[in-house]
């Protein structure tokens, strides 16, 4: 009877050691809003993680929309420093939203270190328009779902490395002011660069793009590392800027 006891035992700790991996969104929003540093690892984050809608929203601008809408946009700010490793998001993590019906716009902004390293992200994530004013680091990470950082400004050199994309990947006119770092990327879908700005550099190296890789009007400055990239679907350089020449130039003066 004692042996069978034992095993139970054990059995019970480690379904409950194993439930304690979960937390719900709403718990990260609250330490956000006291002003924690928040801090998680090896956990699924359940729920929708919407960073738009913090104690700190303010509205920044008023439109005055047609109709009833009013067209408004308010932002929020994540002021302390977050760190997500190796965690599963289960639902949405949005940084952006648009009402359609009231036509309003609420974006968020981190002030301090976006740490979602080596992360799963199982549903949308949304970063349009955000500003990272610290450092920023997607590493390892997996995208389920469509990844949106169309606008999205970077402070410091953000890191991308080593990241899979499983579906669309939007950098449209992104700005990269340091470094950026997608050595070893996997774009399994649409891959947008167009118009997204590099004027210190970045490093694709060894990166795949199995679908559009579309890089038109996109601006770069050296250092840039293209070494052993694959392109297996369709590439659209047109238009593309290396130190200010075409990029067909700065290849052929690169071999």
């Amino acid at each position: 009877m004692r042996l069978l006891f034992i095993p139970a035992i054990l059995l019970f700790f480690a379904s409950a050691s194993f439930a304690q991996q979960r937390v719900d969104a709403q718990e990260v929003i609250r330490q956000i809003n006291q002003g924690q540093a928040v801090s998680y690892e090896n956990v699924e984050i359940s729920g929708d993680l919407d960073f738009t809608n913090l104690d700190n929203r303010r509205q920044t601008e008023s439109s005055g929309g047609w109709f009833g809408s009013s067209n408004d946009t308010y932002e929020s700010t994540v002021e302390a420093p977050v760190s997500f490793v190796n965690c599963t998001f289960l639902g949405d993590v949005i940084a952006y939203y648009r009402d359609d019906k009231e036509e309003d716009t609420f974006i968020a902004h981190f002030e301090g270190d976006a740490v979602f390293r080596k992360c799963t992200f199982r549903e949308a994530s949304e970063f349009k328009y955000s500003e990272f004013s610290e450092d920023a680091d997607f590493s390892g990470s997996v995208f389920e779902e469509e990844a949106n950082f169309k606008y999205a400004e970077f402070s410091e050199a953000p890191s991308f490395a080593t990241a899979v994309f499983e579906d669309a990947a939007n950098f449209k006119y992104s700005e990269f002011p340091e470094e950026t770092n997608f050595t070893a990327v996997v774009f399994d879908d649409e891959a947008d660069f167009k118009y997204a700005e590099f004027p210190k550099g970045a490093s694709f190296e060894e990166a795949v793009f199995n679908d559009l890789a579309n890089f038109k009007y996109a601006k770069f400055r050296t250092p840039l590392n293209m070494d052993n990239v694959s392109f297996n679907g369709n590439e659209d350089f047109k238009y593309t800027k290396v130190d200010g020449r075409s990029f067909t130039s700065y290849l052929l003066n690169n071999r």
